[in-house]
């Protein structure tokens, strides 16, 4: 993972770079994906501003940007809020994708029936009729059917019955 630290107008001080490298290295550990990061530092330089040191925080993951920014009185206690921010995000993002991933089996098939109660006849897919599963071809408009299984318990081809 590459980091970039940056500053807008300013200097950064060593010590200060050093620390924001260190405690936003720590963010991998909870994304594995994340390839980049950009750092900036700015300061407004106005007197009436209560909170004149910004930093902005870029992440570039595999799935896309997470940005977040603080402003404090030092820019020390500014990387520590923005890295609480960070980490929020990424482990709401990859909650995401764990949910998405977990979900996506979700999805049920309707069971094929089983062997012994496939009808036998001309349509049926398998060697001579033996009723080897899969949908009826219907011979007349050589569309697949499917096999309904019935309420007294017989199965075959063509329309369901309430």
């Amino acid at each position: 993972m590459q980091v970039t630290v940056k500053g807008k107008n300013t200097t950064v001080p060593e010590k200060v770079r050093a620390r924001a490298e260190h405690k936003l290295t720590k963010l991998q550990r909870f994304d594995d994906r994340i390839l980049a990061m950009d750092v900036e530092f700015s300061e407004e330089r106005n007197p009436r501003v209560a909170d004149p040191h910004r930093v902005e925080v870029t992440l570039t993951t595999k799935s896309g940007l997470v940005r977040a920014h603080a402003n404090a009185t030092d820019p020390a206690s500014a990387v520590d809020q923005v890295v609480d921010r960070l980490e929020r995000q990424v482990k709401k993002l990859k909650g995401r994708r764990v949910d998405r991933t977990q979900h996506a089996d979700g999805v049920k098939a309707i069971p094929p029936l089983p062997v012994d109660e496939l009808p036998d006849g001309p349509g049926t897919p398998g060697p001579a009729g033996q009723g080897q599963g899969g949908p009826v071809d219907d011979d007349e408009t050589d569309q697949a059917q499917v096999v309904y299984r019935r309420p007294d318990g017989d199965s075959g081809p063509g329309e369901q019955e309430p």
